[in-house]
């Protein structure tokens, strides 16, 4: 088969994987992770569970059926069988079944409140993972434009070298430099692609070698971040807490809280009666209420202790990490500008004095050895930042905006 006949049945193999590729932005991966992220799910069906969990624990009690036969011996008459057979109740009086429930089902909200932040740490490690991997890539093909230039160079000092116009010794030294290169370009090449499988593993998104991601949509590193309505899940479960220890307090402020009602028959030898009961329990000769309504004071004193040593601490954290990452911020703009600098200004003299033979081949490679850990720097610093950018929306509870 001839080139030409090879590279006519490729191409239309070019065009039909490109027709079918498909390119995921950052909005399209987190509607997909949303749809499909069990913890959600989990999360609604441990909901529907505390829920009727509360409302059978809060149930008002089953009917009581009894019954007794005895036989009886009287002194005077025949003998024979004597029955009784009842039913009795307990009725809440008042509000009490739906005060109890209310207690309950607060304090079940302020839990599931607490564990949406396990969702909102979800987001932001997959929005993480995603930035982290659009530097990968962006190293690996900046690395590769590197690479491409170095081998290009290395093919003009190998053919001088037949020239007889560079030493052996020279050439070596470029040979193990291009194999250095080229090995640390196969490990960025591994790194970037090891990352992309981290995205799609993350938001369950099918994973194909022409699925790609968009990388267009990174957020921009900036020195200040702005920061509204800070701690929302934390301060939302504060209060639906207080709510049901406020609840409680009220439950429990009640002097008549329930009656039994029993309806009886009793058929003795020679009678039919019939009964009706009523039953009043006497809280004020028990201090039980008493020592509910203080449990809940006192928890409502521990909840409100609790809450404010949590905030000064998540305070101090948020202020440490917009610190660190107004410094990182601030580095990534010091590096770039220094490593523009020695690309633009010292690096192609360099280069133009080992073209003219006026600088040494280890000077020559050592600069740009110095080139290339300015550009890992930027990007060293620049994953950095992204880490503390989302480890900081995760602590502050906020939705982040570009």
């Amino acid at each position: 088969m001839t080139k030409i006949s090879q590279r006519y049945i490729f191409l239309p193999l070019l065009i039909l994987q490109t027709a079918y590729a498909s390119t995921y932005t950052l909005d399209k991966i987190l509607k997909y992770a949303a749809q499909n992220n069990t913890l959600s799910e989990a999360l609604q069906q441990e909901a529907l569970a505390l829920e009727s969990t509360n409302k059978a624990d809060t149930a008002s009690d089953p009917l009581d059926l009894y019954g007794v036969m005895t036989k009886a011996y009287p002194r005077i008459g025949e003998d024979g069988n004597e029955y009784t057979a009842g039913v009795s109740k307990k009725f809440l009086l008042g509000s009490i079944q739906k005060e109890e429930q209310k207690i309950t089902r607060l304090s079940n909200q302020a839990a599931l409140l607490e564990k949406e932040k396990g969702l909102l740490n979800f987001t932001n490690r997959l929005k993480n993972t995603y930035h982290q991997h659009c530097l990968d890539r962006q190293n690996q093909k900046s690395f590769e434009q590197s690479y491409r230039e170095f081998a290009k160079l290395y093919k003009k000092k190998e053919k001088a070298y037949h020239y007889d116009e560079i030493s052996k010794t020279e050439l070596m030294q470029l040979k193990i430099e291009k194999n250095r290169l080229y090995a640390q370009l196969q490990e960025r090449q591994m790194r970037q692609e090891i990352s992309k499988q981290n995205v799609f593993m993350l938001s369950k998104i099918p994973y194909t070698s022409s699925t790609n991601l968009s990388c267009e949509d990174i957020y921009p590193i900036k020195l200040q971040v702005d920061l509204t309505n800070t701690f929302k899940l934390s301060k939302k479960a504060y209060q639906k807490r207080i709510q049901s220890t406020q609840a409680a307090l009220k439950r429990h402020s009640r002097k008549l809280e329930s009656v039994d009602i029993l309806a009886e028959y009793n058929k003795e030898l020679d009678v039919d009666k019939y009964s009706v009961g009523l039953s009043i329990p006497l809280t004020f000769t028990s201090k039980k209420s008493e020592y509910e309504r203080a449990a809940a004071m006192y928890q409502n004193s521990s909840i409100s202790l609790e809450y404010e040593q949590t905030m000064a601490e998540k305070k101090s954290l948020l202020a440490q990490l917009q610190s660190y990452l107004r410094g990182h911020a601030l580095m990534v703009k010091t590096l770039k500008s220094n490593y523009q600098n020695y690309q633009k200004n010292l690096l192609p003299l360099i280069k133009k004095s080992y073209a003219l033979g006026e600088t040494s081949v280890i000077e020559y490679l050592l600069n740009r050895q110095r080139s290339y850990q300015l550009r890992e720097e930027i990007y060293t610093t620049k994953k950095a930042y992204y880490n503390t950018l989302f480890k900081l929306y995760t602590v502050s509870e906020t939705k982040d905006s570009k």
